[in-house]
């Protein structure tokens, strides 16, 4: 009799475009979010913790949920754990031990941010008013860095065939978008939309080195996840110039290195998939229905074809939320149904798994 496949074996099955006895699950987490609670931390334990902290908690995600894709977050800035400095009602007050650097994070909001300045990692930069205020103030990529590949190959190693690992990464687009801010983006697009792409492309020259360094840690696929790309947000026409030309350049970087690649977007994207759908993605994932649009695993496939992975797009907040047993597998069941019976397909929540779902409305869809 043969062997069942282990998780990751499965996955990558599903990715080649390949019909799965059994539908992989991949577990969707973002950062220190809900992954603190199943690793049982604090949030501030992971939020500033470093390499060994981080270790253990993406085992005990494995350990309890025993997913066949995982996400990697990184691993911190050093092996050093944090120390707890102040603990009031509305924040702590947590000093990360690699760094030295001091930082606040608010209880109702898990919100992290320097204690000295207020800074937050996804704060934009200020003064990018020309070619030369960009070749200046944004730093070309030169590498993921030791202690983040060195994490990556100790839980691919340590994981095994267990579980599909997927590092992750975003198109140049929502680089750009991140490191203008949100409304200057939106009016550089515009205004100035030759800055714009020089951004762009600024930050797609790294793309190649990015999905090499990567593969040579032991990586088979990446989770490219871009955002502010869909007409709800953006026009279909400002997709095609901005956004889509991007996905594109860094799933040839990802091919190129070897890897699997997973597009997610989110948003209103029904008015654009005929060309997410041209792209040469293993696979496509996409956001549970929001902002009145009724996003569905049926939609997709008819853009997709029968033949090409998609991710499901679980409600990870309201339904996860209410723990329901037979709503959930009402729910998994409609998405393996809607995705087709032989179609390749990977449940999937369609947003990270938020801070307050209880971990056993996440057993519960694993088991259906």
């Amino acid at each position: 009799m043969a062997e069942e496949p282990g998780g990751r074996e499965l996955a990558l099955r599903a990715l080649q475009g390949q019909t799965t006895a059994q539908i992989p699950v991949a577990l969707f987490t973002w950062t220190f979010n809900y992954t603190w609670k199943v690793a049982d931390l604090e949030p501030w334990q992971l939020a500033c913790g470093g390499s060994r902290t981080w270790h253990k908690a993406h085992l005990a995600l494995v350990e309890r949920h025993h997913p066949d894709l995982i996400f990697y977050s990184g691993a911190g800035e050093g092996p050093e754990y944090p120390m707890l400095i102040e603990d009031t009602d509305e924040k702590w007050i947590v000093q990360n031990n690699n760094t030295g650097v001091e930082y606040e994070i608010i209880k109702n909001s898990l919100t992290l941010r320097e204690r000295a300045t207020g800074k937050k990692s996804c704060d934009p930069i200020r003064g990018l008013e020309s070619r030369e205020d960009v070749d200046q103030l944004v730093p070309t990529f030169t590498g993921w860095g030791a202690v983040y590949l060195e994490g990556l190959k100790q839980l691919i190693r340590e994981v095994g065939d267990r579980a599909l690992v997927l590092p992750h990464h975003s198109p140049a687009y929502i680089c750009a978008c991140y490191t203008l801010g949100f409304e200057r983006a939106m009016e550089m697009m515009l205004t100035d939309p030759d800055l714009f792409l020089t951004l762009c492309n600024r930050h797609a020259a790294g793309d190649r080195l990015r999905m090499r360094e990567l593969t040579d840690a032991g990586a088979q696929a990446v989770f490219l996840a871009d955002g502010w790309a869909s007409c709800d947000v953006i026009s279909p026409a400002m997709f095609e110039t901005f956004a889509w030309p991007y996905q594109r350049s860094i799933t040839r970087a990802a091919h190129e290195a070897g890897l699997k690649v997973i597009l997610w977007n989110e948003g209103d994207i029904l008015p654009i998939l005929p060309k997410e759908a041209e792209l040469p993605v293993d696979a496509f994932a996409f956001e549970q229905p929001r902002k009145g649009v009724e996003l569905t695993v049926e939609k997709v496939r008819k853009a997709f074809g029968p033949d090409r992975c998609l991710l499901g797009n679980l409600d990870s907040e309201r339904l996860l939320l209410r723990g329901d047993p037979e709503e959930i597998a009402q729910a998994v069941k409609t998405q393996i149904e809607q995705s087709g019976p032989d179609a390749p397909f990977i449940l999937s929540t369609g947003s990270p798994l938020p801070d307050n779902v209880s971990p056993q409305a996440v057993d519960l869809m694993m088991r259906v």
